[in-house]
């Protein structure tokens, strides 16, 4: 008997420690019940980038840091190039993205969104002492834009109407290195990201040329099948756009507006 007793407590404890694994495991989507696992392409200038010290940065981090911790969530970021976070999205390998991801139909077909948190535009960049004012000065000419964005799907449908080359680069700074060493004689790319790049100086060479090409919102992507999360991040970005705490953050990274 005692013997019989001490094997069901050993089977008790057995299942108990079963029973609290589980419940830490991780869900689809790659996160535990606290922690929301985020791709990000830190390439971005004021919306993600690493400091100094390695650290990532930037509005897109500070916003889905704050947005997650109004429900006590942790956020893991996990780097990867920008055109692998949607297919990321749709394999539920992350919870959700922040990178500048402008709000399309064909990305909504795979991926959630959430309201729009930034309005943006895309723009044409050349050298200073370029001859290019406007798009009807691109016959002949080569533009450049990054892989897997909505410039890359502008430059080609410019080239297309006015006679121009299309060469694409998957990252954010050999774009601009690349009209100023002149291996394009234009980049399309986001407002934000231009302007940017040519105040802090590391573009200072290059200039925006006639008017936004595009009107464009970004939103942060969550995946399907976590609509719990897009409804509490729905509900506290409206929240910060009320009370101000929104404004303060889009302030300190690209001034008043």
């Amino acid at each position: 008997m005692i013997r019989r007793k001490a094997w069901l407590a050993l089977a008790v404890s057995c299942l108990t420690t079963i029973s609290l694994v589980g419940c830490g495991a991780k869900e689809s989507g790659g996160s535990a019940n606290d922690t929301l696992i985020f791709a990000v392409a830190p390439d971005g200038g004021a919306f993600s980038s690493r400091d100094s010290s390695g650290k990532l940065t930037g509005f897109d981090i500070e916003l889905v840091e704050s947005l997650a911790a109004k429900d006590n969530l942790k956020v893991e970021w996990k780097e990867m190039k920008f055109n692998g976070i949607i297919p990321a999205l749709q394999a539920k390998q992350v919870d959700g993205a922040a990178a500048s991801i402008t709000i399309r139909d064909d990305r909504k077909a795979v991926t959630n969104f959430t309201d729009p948190y930034f309005d943006s535009g895309l723009v044409m960049v050349v050298k200073k002492d370029s001859p290019i004012n406007t798009v009807d000065d691109l016959k002949d000419k080569t533009i450049v834009a990054k892989q897997g964005t909505s410039g890359l799907e502008k430059a080609n449908e410019l080239a297309k109407e006015k006679g121009a080359k299309v060469k694409i680069l998957e990252d954010e700074a050999t774009l601009y290195m690349d009209v100023e060493a002149g291996g394009s004689d234009v980049l399309i790319n986001d407002f934000p990201f231009v302007a940017n790049k040519i105040k802090s100086g590391t573009a200072a060479n290059l200039k925006i040329v006639g008017e936004k090409l595009t009107g464009e919102e970004y939103g942060i992507a969550i995946a399907k099948g976590k609509e719990d999360v897009l409804e509490k991040f729905n509900k506290h970005l409206k929240e910060m756009k009320d009370n101000g705490e929104y404004q303060k953050l889009y302030d300190k990274y690209f001034g008043s507006n």
